[in-house]
């Protein structure tokens, strides 16, 4: 008997004893099975502007704006999305791609394309998960597409006694923000 307790005595202090070198869990907990359940990003806030302006009755300078956020709910992290182009008239035709902001130190690679002519909105997105196994991480690429349904309202000004140096006319588009979640037609995941 004697034994026996020195034994359990002796052992007692590993059985509680903390691991060491191990890697610590993401505080991303849930990041994979979230991302292998019911995954849909949260396309936040899409607002598309236009101004066409004339400083002569020859001379325009036109540009569009894109914005958004995007949320990830799998690794709680919102990426801003934006991009400005000068390419008449619709400015977005769906054939450039563009790069999105993560936080600084995010490995998150995001980027989008959007077609004015069409609402058409693609989102490319990489993301990691460590929260099962460290040691294993899971990165996941999700691609994504949704047709925006938007509600712009237009404004026009015409200077009826224009001068050298005055603006001519002028024309701006701004469509009201849309938000709404965006479910991946593709999604893939490597270990």
């Amino acid at each position: 008997m004697h034994y026996f307790i020195g034994t359990l005595a002796a052992t007692l202090p590993l059985a509680v004893a903390i691991p060491y070198g191990l890697t610590p869990r993401a505080s991303k907990t849930g990041c994979t099975s979230l991302s292998f359940g019911n995954f849909s990003w949260n396309v936040e806030a899409f607002t598309y502007t236009a101004g066409y302006q004339f400083t002569t009755p020859s001379h325009q300078v036109s540009s569009g704006s894109v914005q958004f956020n995007l949320t990830n709910p799998a690794v709680l992290e919102k990426v801003t999305c934006s991009a400005d182009s000068t390419w008449l008239t619709d400015f977005f035709y769906g054939n450039i791609n563009y790069n999105c902001q993560a936080a600084a130190g995010s490995t998150t690679k995001t980027s989008f394309s959007f077609s004015r002519p069409s609402g058409e909105l693609n989102i490319n997105q990489t993301w990691t998960c460590n929260d099962e196994d460290p040691r294993y991480p899971v990165t996941f690429r999700g691609y994504g597409t949704v047709n925006l349904t938007l509600d712009c309202k237009e404004t026009n000004y015409q200077n009826p006694d224009w001068h050298q140096g005055e603006t001519y006319s002028d024309r701006r588009i701004t469509c009201a923000p849309v938000t709404l979640p965006l479910k991946p037609h593709e999604q893939t995941a490597v270990a």
